[in-house]
């Protein structure tokens, strides 16, 4: 285990020793707030299901170009309050019973 955990430790430096990692271009664009309204409504419809954004809350969606009024009426559930956090939908027991696990993310 201590093996392990040094060579954890210890493989970002290598990375950075040997040139550093390629990493492929994105050819979007951070400001592009289309592409960002979509994935926000793609990630609630599809994935929120499942893996919770906690460390966000639904009024951060304002960010994006997003109304207070856009994200009560299409990305939030009823019982949902605007402050609140983006979590799970599926109960923790529920997600043991399907999955194996309880997918908190």
């Amino acid at each position: 285990m201590k093996k392990f955990l040094m060579a954890l430790l210890f493989a970002p430096l290598t990375v950075l020793a040997s040139g550093g990692a390629h990493l492929d271009h994105w050819p979007g664009a951070v400001g592009d707030k289309a592409a960002l309204q979509n994935g926000a409504k793609l990630f609630v419809n599809y994935c929120l299901n499942c893996h919770g954004a906690s460390s966000l809350r639904y009024n951060k969606l304002t960010e994006i170009g997003l109304t207070e009024q856009q994200i009560k009426d299409n990305l939030m559930f009823t019982t949902d309050k605007i402050g609140e956090q983006m979590r799970v939908a599926a109960r923790t027991d529920e997600q043991k019973l399907w999955f194996g696990a309880a997918l908190l993310i």
